[in-house]
């Protein structure tokens, strides 16, 4: 069956719909019964190895995570600074960093970050994941030579740029094969596995970096350089074993070799169910093609495909507004807010491990709750916390004032890592069409890039005491980030908890409000079978 459909693919003329037939559209049908009736329990029974093989590809966020919490606290390092700094005038004997140095390292790895994904969304539909995931393991595995041997500051510069293109591909590749190996039940989880791989990663970079703080020698700042070689070490061995996309295959027309991935992917499935849901796929495929007919980044803004490219990219974006000016100076912030550079260091490094029980906590949330209600309330308590933090800020700083802002740093932080953090990863794996996903996930993870970009840019001079010197009152501004936020999701966010991407297809191209999706109910397949141009017979 498998071949026949294959054969219909490659062969039919653009308007036949491929072969499609009666036949076929009621074994997708079957199948996406089949994926609704899916408890967790039974999903993780049926898909064991989807999950593994999901959990796998998705160390390599460890890696994003691990470099963002490592360059800006090797800052401080003597031997670091002694390396690529200049005499300190104020403080002889002592070395900094160049102002415009420490900009550049800082956005060296997003900027690297933002072609490594536009060369993901290029490889990834030639060759797949898996070889596109290989290579850049490959790549990073030789780059990371560069910064650990830099001799000056702009050659660490280089390096740092070259790996920031690995990274691209690993913070965009994660959440792209979790979408497209996990039945729908299991999705949201996986996605969140994402995201705590991220935090393992801050972790084990606080974790090396406290344990080198007294090392006076150049290995101080060496050997975190090196610890990234591990990773390369361990994944890319794996990856060799690792099924592909069946959806890839699908888009690819390589039918029989999408459901021997599916046979890997899966336990305790027959025949028919696997053959299900290869019609399933393929029919949300054929189904895509007859809503866009490219696959072109133009074809990201054409039609409904406008909508899921607008929520893929605010909801990314989103994670850095909602903390705008805060979050990603933590120490430095709530030092001009009032508290001592020790417990202000002290207060960072406990994200790491808040930031893994949060995670955590988030899956019994995700499991009672949609995507946008989530979303929404996520927004909404985080800007209450942020309001409080910039009216503590009002009066002449403390360190009474600090340590009520750290409370409610921490009430921010928790609620972020619970909502927006996980949920964000959520919406945007399942927002995209499957013949787009790859584009649209690129573009919402640059979209976060050039927002990031500018808030490494502008923060600096909004906490800065010899500039704008905002301190604390720099809340207001994330507050208001927040609140905005949540007005736009209760307008453009619609809720895609429990759903197939086939039904995702259709829902969009039905011009319905953002607040309908919810309640929409599809009556045998009709809607589908409507749009393929097939006959429906009661």
């Amino acid at each position: 069956m498998a071949k026949k459909l294959a054969e219909s693919v490659e062969m039919a003329p653009p308007d036949d719909h491929h072969g499609w037939t009666g036949e076929t559209s009621a074994e997708a049908r079957a199948a996406t019964a089949a994926e609704h009736s899916l408890s967790i329990r039974q999903a993780i029974q049926k898909y064991p190895k989807a999950c593994f093989w999901s959990c796998v590809v998705s160390l390599v966020i460890i890696m994003d995570g691990y470099d963002t919490a490592l360059l800006g606290s090797l800052f401080a390092f003597p031997n670091f600074q002694k390396r690529f700094g200049i005499p300190n005038p104020s403080k002889p004997g002592t070395y900094q960093l160049e102002p415009k140095w420490q900009t550049a390292l800082g956005l060296a790895s997003s900027l690297g970050g933002i072609v490594g994904i536009f060369f993901n969304t290029w490889m990834t539909e030639r060759i797949g994941h898996k070889k596109t995931l290989l290579i850049s393991l490959f790549w990073l595995t030789g780059t990371i030579f560069i910064s650990f041997f830099a001799p000056s500051v702009e050659v660490l510069f280089v390096g740092q740029l070259l790996c920031g293109l690995g990274w691209g591909v690993f913070t965009t590749m994660g959440p792209a094969y979790a979408s497209e190996v996990a039945p729908v039940v299991l999705r949201a989880y996986l996605e969140t596995y994402v995201v705590l791989c991220w935090g393992i990663g801050q972790l084990l970079s606080y974790a090396v970096l406290d344990s080198l703080v007294g090392n006076k020698t150049i290995w101080a700042w060496r050997i975190p350089f090196a610890v990234q070689w591990v990773w390369p070490v361990i994944i890319a061995p794996l990856m060799f074993f690792c099924p592909e996309s069946p959806w890839w295959l699908v888009r690819s027309g390589r039918l029989e070799e999408a459901k021997m991935s599916l046979k890997r992917l899966t336990s305790n499935m027959s025949d028919e169910e696997l053959q299900n849901q290869l019609s399933l796929m393929v029919q949300t495929t054929e189904l895509e093609r007859s809503i866009t007919e490219g696959a072109s980044y133009l074809d990201c803004i054409r039609g409904s495909n406008l909508w899921r490219t607008e929520i893929a990219c605010v909801a990314w974006a989103s994670q850095v507004l909602v903390g705008f000016g805060v979050s990603s100076y933590a120490t430095y912030f709530f030092e001009q807010a009032g508290m001592s550079t020790k417990n202000a260091y002290k207060l960072t490094v406990g994200q790491g491990g808040l930031h893994f029980v949060t995670v955590l906590l988030s899956v019994f949330i995700i499991a009672r709750h949609g995507r946008r209600s989530i979303y929404i309330w996520g927004c909404l308590i985080m800007s209450a916390a942020m309001f409080v933090i910039g009216f503590v800020a009002i009066p002449r700083q403390s360190s009474a004032t600090g340590g009520v802002s750290a409370a409610f740093y921490y009430v921010w932080y928790s609620t972020y890592e619970m909502t927006i953090g996980p949920i964000a990863y959520i919406i945007v794996a399942e927002v995209s069409s499957t013949r787009l996903r790859s584009k649209t996930i690129g573009l919402a993870r640059n979209a976060y890039n050039v927002i990031n970009i500018a808030a490494t840019c502008v923060v600096p001079h909004i906490l800065n005491p010899t500039a704008a010197n905002w301190k604390g009152k720099s809340a207001f501004l994330a507050a208001g980030f927040c609140i905005l936020c949540a007005v736009w999701a209760w307008f453009r966010l619609p809720e895609l908890k429990g759903r197939t991407y086939e039904e995702l297809d259709i829902l969009f191209t039905k011009n319905l409000g953002a607040r309908d999706f919810k309640g929409y109910e599809f009556e045998n397949n009709i809607d589908i079978d409507e749009k393929l141009g097939i006959e429906h017979k009661e």
